[in-house]
């Protein structure tokens, strides 16, 4: 196992009504930064706001160096809900041959709570080498909502698609079935990410995973739709739900911001036809 160089542990409970983030462990440069709090108004005027905790997580350094591994552990006890995000980029700096850089992240969800976690995109400079690895562990009637942009590179100084490598993981389990494992790698130098079915003209791509015991047919219907309205941006949409549990929307396009855009459209319409909630305006 590589060597850690940046930790954050924390967890999350339901203390008289309210969700707390009652312990954590950091060990620089990654840091906890003073959480905030959100009432989430619902869509039944009748029904009180809901509760939620907002969290930034940030990184004192430039970013990933060569072999440079960081491991994140977030746990959300019973009802617990909670927003999760960092303050920047993810950036991700040249790799040596033989020392990749690496993050893993661990999330997991008791019953009936909910994460919502809306990351800055990851940047991967020229000749970065990174592997990312996330497992999440749902409990019954736990939600889990999380979006990823990856750029290809600092596209202003021409740098695109000319990282070494990217390996991502991504494996969910609901009550200890894995329900969703995604694997991923992507090799510039040895692919021909240009040709039809692949990139093509694209640089950018995005996803918005959703995973819950009470996604439907229709949420994935109402999402499409909503993305289909959109008429200041140019990306392309594929949507889905998984084999258990899970939705997944992929969005490619030129540019991060509009990822983004098309992303936090998905990300609003979820929190309507799945929670009743009303969009969450974040501000950084």
């Amino acid at each position: 196992m590589p060597r850690v160089t940046g930790e954050m542990k924390a967890e999350f409970a339901v203390r008289s009504g309210l969700t707390q983030l009652v312990s954590k462990y950091q060990i620089s440069p990654l840091k906890i930064a003073k959480t905030f709090r959100y009432e989430n108004k619902t869509l039944d005027p009748d029904m009180p706001p809901m509760d939620q905790i907002g969290v930034y997580m940030m990184d004192c350094s430039p970013g990933l160096m060569s072999g440079d591994h960081y491991e994140i552990d977030m746990r959300l006890q019973e009802g617990a809900r909670v927003f999760l995000t960092n303050q920047s980029f993810t950036k991700v700096h040249p790799s040596l041959l033989d020392e990749e850089a690496s993050q893993r992240q661990v999330l997991y969800l008791a019953a009936e709570s909910m994460l919502e976690y809306v990351p800055e995109p990851l940047m991967l400079y020229k000749e970065a080498n990174l592997t990312a690895e996330m497992e999440v562990h749902l409990g019954s009637g736990s939600i889990f909502i999380f979006t990823d942009v990856l750029c290809p590179g600092r596209t202003q100084r021409g740098e695109v698609f000319q990282y070494t490598c990217y390996k991502n993981k991504v494996k969910v389990w609901y009550d200890n079935e894995l329900i969703y494992y995604q694997n991923q790698k992507i090799e510039p130098n040895t692919m021909e990410l240009s040709l039809p079915g692949c990139w093509e003209v694209q640089s950018h791509l995005g996803n918005l995973y959703v995973f819950s015991d009470r996604l439907k047919q229709k949420h994935l219907e109402e999402i499409l739709t909503k993305l289909e309205l959109l008429k200041d941006v140019e990306v392309r949409v594929g949507a889905s739900l998984t084999y258990k549990y899970g939705l997944i929307v992929s969005i490619m396009g030129k540019h991060a911001w509009e990822l983004q855009h098309a992303l936090t459209a998905a990300w609003h319409e979820i929190r309507r036809s799945l929670l009743s909630l009303t969009p969450l305006m974040i501000g950084k």
